[in-house]
């Protein structure tokens, strides 16, 4: 029985983790097709999971053939990072349906601005400028219906 060190287990899952990705990535183009793809002028329900899923299987092809770099050291930071990254994703979620897409939307950009480590005038910058084109991009170009709250001209 042979026993494998830290590091050989680490090297063998930086192999393995793009080939399970690139698993994935196969099936979910599948589960797409059967979905059912449209045509341009009517993209149905399986043709944004295709884009995604394609996606997924390019970049994880990617890494299957050059490889994958031993990751760093993490610390508690980075994962305070990744939690708070959660829970603005979620709050997003949860405030959506109850006070409409703009305010989550600004609060989740200017949280992940922060994330970032940018300054708060850039973070609320970037929160107005890119609610504002979320809302032109699925409002009024793709007819996407949000949720407006009530703080808005005619909300509720």
């Amino acid at each position: 029985m042979t026993s494998l060190t830290a590091e050989e287990g680490a090297e063998r899952s930086h192999r393995w983790a793009p080939l399970l990705l690139l698993c994935g990535g196969v099936v979910a183009v599948v589960a797409s097709v059967r979905l059912g793809l449209g045509d341009v002028t009517q993209p149905g329900p399986g043709a944004w999971p295709l884009l995604a899923s394609v996606g997924v299987v390019l970049t994880s092809a990617w890494l299957v053939v050059t490889g994958i770099e031993a990751p760093e050291e993490t610390d508690r930071s980075d994962l305070a990072h990744v939690g708070l990254a959660v829970a603005s994703t979620a709050g997003f979620v949860v405030l959506l349906p109850l006070i409409g897409m703009p305010v989550p939307a600004a609060l989740m950009i200017t949280a992940w601005m922060r994330l970032f480590g940018e300054t708060w005038r850039l973070a609320m910058l970037t929160a107005v400028l890119g609610t504002v084109a979320l809302q032109v991009v699925f409002v009024d170009l793709l007819g996407v219906s949000l949720p407006v709250g009530p703080l808005a001209p005619g909300g509720w």
